[in-house]
């Protein structure tokens, strides 16, 4: 890369960089979420916009030296050996990912008989409350992070829609517990229901790298984090889709985030390069 070199590499020159890396090394990587150079900014701080984690991922892996086959856009799903995926675990460590479905809702609603909405907001307000997780235990609502609330079955509202019925449509983040039946108590006690049907549509991923690949990964992050923990991986992306078992998970940045700071570059670069030096492939 040119330019200062105490700068980030600049958003476009990474993805150019990523284009032209090979695609034939020891150890394999891919970068989970979309990447769009045009959508982020380069600041003193990090990066900031949309994309900016997911590209501030891929701007670490680019600036690494060591026998690694960088894989962007789209992983080679042929390539043999094992996989690292980059992806917004906030340091943690994964060897599992959630699955995804969906769940349509169906109730009774009279938009005729009701010209002031209240019925209609009295209905959405109750779904919403239904598909808010809980637990007897756990401080989900106030879970950031998703320490806990990424192990379960969780709701999103996908789309209303207003006809002869109300119909609610949910994105359903899965585990190997999400059963059709669970899902429809889920929403038996809101007042309307008239039905409810799930259907899966990616199935929980897992993994089974080797011991030298786990070995490797959870040492690097001892010797940059101090420790290593364990944590699922919220969304499949490139990780679901590479169909090795010999893949980890890893990286900095909380899924969502608009910015990616200079911090999180840093130490998801030195997770990165302590994992390859421990396989023995860094320059």
């Amino acid at each position: 890369m040119s330019g200062d070199e105490t700068a980030l590499p600049d958003p476009e020159a990474v993805a150019a960089e990523a284009h032209e890396a090979t695609t034939d090394g020891a150890v394999n990587l891919a970068v989970t979420g979309e990447i769009d150079p045009d959508a982020v900014e380069r600041t003193a701080d990090g990066y900031v916009g949309e994309t900016a984690g997911a590209l501030g991922r891929l701007a670490a892996a680019v600036t690494i030296e060591g026998d690694l086959a960088v894989h962007y856009p789209d992983p080679d799903l042929t390539a043999g050996g094992p996989w690292l995926v980059l992806a917004p675990l906030s340091g943690f460590v994964s060897t599992v990912a959630t699955g995804t479905g969906r769940a349509v809702v169906d109730l009774d609603y009279d938009a005729s008989a009701d010209p002031s909405l209240d019925g209609l907001d009295e209905r959405v307000s109750a779904l919403l409350d239904a598909a808010a997780p809980g637990h007897d235990h756990y401080p989900v609502a106030d879970d950031e992070r998703g320490a806990f609330t990424t192990g379960m079955t969780t709701f999103a509202l996908d789309s209303l829609s207003v006809g002869e019925r109300l119909t609610a449509t949910f994105d359903v983040s899965t585990t190997p517990a999400t059963s059709a039946s669970g899902v429809e108590s889920q929403f038996a006690a809101v007042a309307g229901v008239e039905s409810v049907t799930y259907e899966p549509v990616v199935g929980v991923e897992r993994s089974s790298p080797s011991s030298d690949v786990r070995e490797a990964v959870e040492t690097a992050h001892c010797e940059v984090r101090g420790q290593c923990d364990y944590e699922w991986l919220a969304d499949p992306g490139a990780f679901g889709a590479i169909p090795s078992a010999g893949k980890m998970a890893l990286g900095t940045g909380a899924p969502g985030a608009g910015e990616f700071s200079r911090e999180q570059y840093e130490t998801c670069r030195d997770l990165l390069d302590a994992t390859l030096s421990n396989l023995g492939v860094s320059a």
